[in-house]
């Protein structure tokens, strides 16, 4: 017969065993449940992309149907000028189309953790400068004004800091065009640059409908739209974008609005 301490050996092998099998199948279950949960997460967001898409893509493709139809049976008729509006607009048209099917690829890159940071050198103002003047040239409706206080460092008002250039650009264009968007005409739009805490800080206000509190809890969430932006194109992809951009930056946004009034949103990158 066998010891007592050997029974006593083997039962705790036996324990210790178990326990093992248990803990792997309790990880295994966690695994599942985890993937069920991403699952149904990414058929929610097929479901919301799908929704979007039949909406967002309905009004530019009618608009070129439009004037290309119009341009095909009446272009003997059409006077120089009006050939070229109807050619404008549909250009137009097809630029909001590719920037929706943009917007639509980052977010799928983003969710696929697909994106790298690639850092490089940029002039930080110049930078601004551009953009600031590309987005006002696309909307002759609003004014943006730049400005900077960044101290001492700046020589001959350039500075040079270490960031993605592409991903840069995706986080302010969405802010800006955002700040348009949702403004009345004619309205002008902030955009200031600071640095703090060896931050860049950019801040852009504008005077517009601002956003309900019922939607600020989901704001980033990519395809929400606020419950008052009525008959205002939009994906509701812009905001998810400047989040994921930021994260990637290891940066920060954050916002203050007032329903009516308008909204401020605040972005830091670290240098």
């Amino acid at each position: 017969m066998k010891s007592l301490e050997i029974q006593n050996q083997e039962l705790r092998q036996l324990t210790q065993r178990n326990e093992d099998l248990e803990n792997r199948v309790a990880e295994r279950t966690a695994e599942l449940r985890q993937s069920l949960e991403k699952e149904k997460e990414l058929n929610q967001l097929k479901s919301r992309f799908i929704t979007m898409a039949s909406h967002e893509f309905r009004t530019p493709l009618a608009i070129i149907s439009s004037s290309s139809g119009i341009l095909q049976k009446f272009s003997d008729r059409l006077s120089a000028d009006k050939k070229q509006n109807h050619l404008q607009t549909i250009q137009n048209s097809i630029q909001h189309i590719t920037q929706i099917l943009d917007n639509i690829l980052m977010i799928n890159r983003a969710e696929s953790e697909k994106i790298e940071l690639h850092l490089e050198a940029l002039d930080i103002i110049v930078f601004c400068r551009h953009l600031k003047e590309e987005i006002e040239a696309s909307s002759t409706r609003h004014t943006i004004d730049f400005s900077y206080d960044l101290g001492e460092e700046i020589l001959d008002n350039t500075l040079i800091v270490q960031c993605d250039r592409k991903l840069l650009q995706q986080v302010l264009t969405n802010l800006l065009t955002n700040a348009i968007n949702y403004s009345p005409n004619h309205h002008l739009v902030q955009f200031n640059l600071t640095k703090q805490n060896n931050q860049l800080i950019f801040k852009i206000s504008d005077s517009g409908i601002g956003i309900p509190e019922a939607d600020k809890v989901n704001l980033f969430e990519s395809f929400h739209r606020a419950s008052n932006v009525g008959n205002i194109p939009g994906t509701g992809l812009g905001l998810s974008i400047v989040k994921k951009c930021l994260d990637l930056h290891k940066g920060q946004i954050t916002f203050d609005s007032q329903l009516g009034k308008g909204t401020t949103f605040t972005a830091s990158i670290p240098l």
